[in-house]
């Protein structure tokens, strides 16, 4: 039994015993009412609204008395931790009789209660468990549902509405039969983390790429006002109005693309052509959609500077200059060409310039006259003269990734009709099933390993995480959604482990899975998201509130380890070392991804809704297109 009862049973020791019983079924009643709706919840609530209507005076005017003492609870406080004094005096030494007879007569008030307690929270346990683990967080879950709407207004998101209308014209993705809405208090605690690192840019790096949190400093390696950029829509969800309309200030009167040497291709469309795109839809400022045209040209020339097509590597902004990287031995990477599609596409979408489409678009042309075997598993390399696959290694973290998590999204955001497109995911997602998804023997936990031509490695990097949710995303158009979901939440749960069972509570770069146990590789953490954005994903698939318990852990131990005071957050050298060291360098997707697929976790489904939008891979949300389109 929790203290407060205890206490309320001190205060009110000199009532009658059928007054305290009164109000502590009234107490259990308004607690279990204000956090539940679904079948297996509403049938403890039935019963108990049976109990109540057992006793004299109607349940308003319970609830009424109950709201007095408990403001006389408050004003008692001072009291009450005398009371508690006393109690522990009576325990010690050389207590006196009137001392023991005081808490022999608080033994037997505490007695009288012992079987209705136990009762409750025999009913309790019968739910989900992690819901009966959350005794401490049903009075801000009731907060959060009855104030859900005006909330999400003052925060700038869509109020909460379960007959919303989609602006795609598709129905939703998932129908989750469990209960959603809002975590107010987490999205809070998240937002204030949001508002922290952009306090810390704005004072010691503003207009630089990245802050380096720890010496105060700043860093450029795109020279593109990288933060800037990258957080615009982030702060446009959370309802950061101020922050927002100074960053896209900065964008429309000081950006500039003009800046000699090379930038990585990727990196620019996915951070800045992605961020100014999402961030224009969502703001409707066309000042943003002329800097993104701007970039789109530039970027573009990276395509026109390979006989096959494929967009080179490394671009010269000013020169339109394109050169593969070094070394790979002026080889392609898969998830460089094949994750910019989304973002091309888009451009010609707001423009109405069919060029920036094409030029995306030639890529999959090219890999389709590759014959993959087995079906879908597109090595990492191409080489740009001829675009033919020049490896047959196979992996989706480093280097593979993202590629195929565009075949699904590109195919959902262009209106479901590229037949090849849904093929190639089907061929991939089938055969990562069939071939890279493992059991780790020793723990039961799922992974997926990497595939080196036929051959196994156990091994998983934390970008690969990101499979969780494509699987959830993927799984309501597959011939086996069971299987597919149920392979998101095998890897959202294996991600979590990597955070769980790391002595710092956040995850290594990659783990092995060769022993008893999940064995960090390189020990770096420099604030990835991968793994809460599956998490997201399976949250908003099923509404299993696990899945919001092991997010709001991991956001705690980004909070206790990575926060810098000053303003900013790092990366951790070591996370197997307590206390870890701080990197100095708070990356520009703390801010796009990490704290974003954090905030949706704690939101309504409303909330950038998945049948009208699909996030690049930089968690940019762009809006598919309307159906018919």
């Amino acid at each position: 039994m929790s203290q407060p009862f205890w206490l309320r049973m001190r205060i009110f020791a000199n009532k009658s015993r059928f007054t305290v019983f009164l109000l502590i079924i009234l107490m259990m009643y308004v607690s279990v009412t204000l956090w539940s709706t679904s079948k297996q919840q509403q049938n403890v609530i039935d019963k108990l609204r049976k109990d109540v209507s057992k006793f004299k005076g109607s349940k308003a005017k319970l609830a009424e008395i109950a709201d007095k003492k408990e403001k006389e609870m408050m004003k008692l406080r001072d009291e009450l931790v005398a009371l508690e004094l006393k109690r522990l005096k009576a325990d010690s030494p050389g207590a006196s009789d009137a001392d023991k007879k005081d808490k022999e007569a608080t033994a037997l008030l505490m007695s009288s209660l012992k079987d209705e307690i136990s009762r409750l929270k025999s009913e309790s346990a019968k739910m989900k468990k992690e819901l009966s683990q959350a005794n401490s967080r049903f009075a801000a879950d009731a907060v959060a549902r009855a104030a859900s709407a005006s909330s999400d207004e003052v925060q700038g998101s869509p109020s909460t509405s379960s007959s919303r209308e989609s602006e795609s014209g598709y129905d939703p993705i998932w129908k989750p039969t469990a209960p959603g809405g809002a975590d107010v208090e987490k999205q809070n605690a998240v937002r204030d983390a949001m508002k922290h690192s952009w306090s810390g840019y704005e004072k010691f790096a503003w207009g630089a790429d990245e802050l380096r949190p720890v010496s105060k400093s700043r860093n450029d390696w795109l020279g593109q006002g990288g933060t800037i950029v990258d957080a615009l829509d982030t702060l446009w969800i959370m309802g950061l109005k101020d922050e927002f309309n100074k960053g896209a200030d900065w964008v429309a009167n000081s950006l500039q693309f003009n800046r000699g040497g090379d930038v990585s291709f990727f990196e620019t469309t996915i951070r800045i052509l992605g961020g100014l795109l999402s961030a224009y839809e969502l703001s409707g400022n066309k000042a943003l959609l002329d800097k993104a045209r701007d970039i789109g040209d530039r970027l573009g020339r990276s395509f026109e500077a390979t006989p096959s097509g494929l967009p080179m590597a490394q671009i010269n902004l000013q020169s339109g200059h394109g050169s593969p990287p070094g070394w790979t031995g002026g080889q392609l990477i898969i998830a460089e060409v094949g994750t910019v599609q989304l973002e091309f596409i888009t451009l010609s979408k707001h423009t109405g310039d069919p060029k920036y489409e094409n030029w995306a678009r030639k890529v999959y042309e090219v890999v389709k006259r590759n014959n993959v075997n087995p079906p879908g598993m597109f090595p990492l390399y191409m080489d740009p003269n001829s675009g033919s696959f020049s490896s047959n290694q196979v992996s989706l973290g480093a280097l593979g990734d993202s590629f195929f998590e565009y075949l699904i999204k590109v195919w959902l955001l262009t209106g479901r009709k590229d037949d090849w497109l849904k093929g190639a995911y089907d061929d991939a997602s089938n055969s990562i099933l069939d071939l890279m998804y493992k059991t780790h023997a020793a723990t039961g936990l799922k992974y997926v390993a990497e595939w080196h031509g036929g051959n196994t490695v156990n091994k998983m990097d934390h970008l690969a995480c990101f499979t969780g949710g494509m699987f959830a995303l993927g799984a309501p158009f597959s011939k086996d959604p069971a299987k597919h979901l149920s392979a998101g939440d095998g890897i959202a749960e294996v991600c979590y482990n990597m955070y769980k069972r790391s002595p710092s509570g956040l995850s290594a770069e990659y783990t092995t899975f060769d022993g008893n146990d999940l064995a960090a590789g390189a020990g770096y953490n420099i604030l990835r998201p991968e793994a809460i954005e599956a998490i997201f994903y399976m949250w908003r698939a099923t509404h299993d509130p696990k899945y919001r318990q092991w997010g709001w852990e991991m956001f705690q131990s980004f909070e206790k380890w990575c926060k810098v005071d000053t303003g900013g957050y790092a990366g951790l050298r070591d996370v197997r070392a307590v206390p870890p060291q701080k990197d100095d360098t708070m990356q520009t997707f703390w801010l796009a991804e990490t704290l974003k697929y954090f905030y949706l976790l704690f939101s309504d489904d409303s909330v950038i809704p998945m049948e009208d939008y699909v996030f690049n891979t930089e968690a940019h949300p762009l809006r598919v297109w309307k159906k018919g389109d």
